[in-house]
């Protein structure tokens, strides 16, 4: 790989790096444009959980997904995701980004005895390069473990 295609790959790295960033950043910040914005108009998602581990992929309208989570996080009175050990694998104008994530959803206030949510796991998103900037048409959600799931909750697509 000659230097012009390493500086390339350093590029195209940091550019998914942020924008994968913004997963978090606008989930906890209830930012639901910006949310959006890292995601093709389809995507394909997959949502798993510890107890549900045998889900399969859904192909989805980006707007409808935004207002699922919306819905979901909203719930809460704050929620408060980690995402780390990011490993990006470039090829091409596509990419492939997995890392770790910890989520913490505090209870509203109207529901003061229920304990905080807490799930692990990690995700991989799937990336293409596009005229502004990196979107993800496939996103993959694999919940390792949790604690305290609220009963009510839906997370069905």
């Amino acid at each position: 790989m000659n230097d012009s295609a390493k500086i390339q790959l350093l590029l195209d790295r940091e550019q998914i790096r942020e924008a994968v960033y913004v997963y978090p950043v606008s989930i906890d910040t209830h930012d639901w444009k910006r949310f959006r914005s890292i995601f093709t108009d389809e995507i394909d998602v997959l949502l798993t959980m510890a107890d549900k581990p045998n889900r399969t992929h859904q192909r989805v309208n980006a707007d409808q997904f935004t207002k699922l989570v919306s819905n979901v996080i909203e719930s809460f009175a704050m929620t408060q995701h980690f995402l780390n050990d990011y490993k990006i694998e470039v090829n091409g104008d596509e990419a492939k980004c997995l890392l770790y994530m910890y989520a913490r959803h505090l209870p509203p206030q109207n529901k003061s005895a229920q304990a905080i949510w807490d799930l692990g796991g990690y995700y991989e998103f799937n990336l293409k390069r596009s005229g502004d900037g990196w979107k993800v048409p496939k996103y993959t959600l694999i919940g390792t473990w949790e604690t305290n799931r609220p009963t009510d909750l839906k997370i069905d697509l």
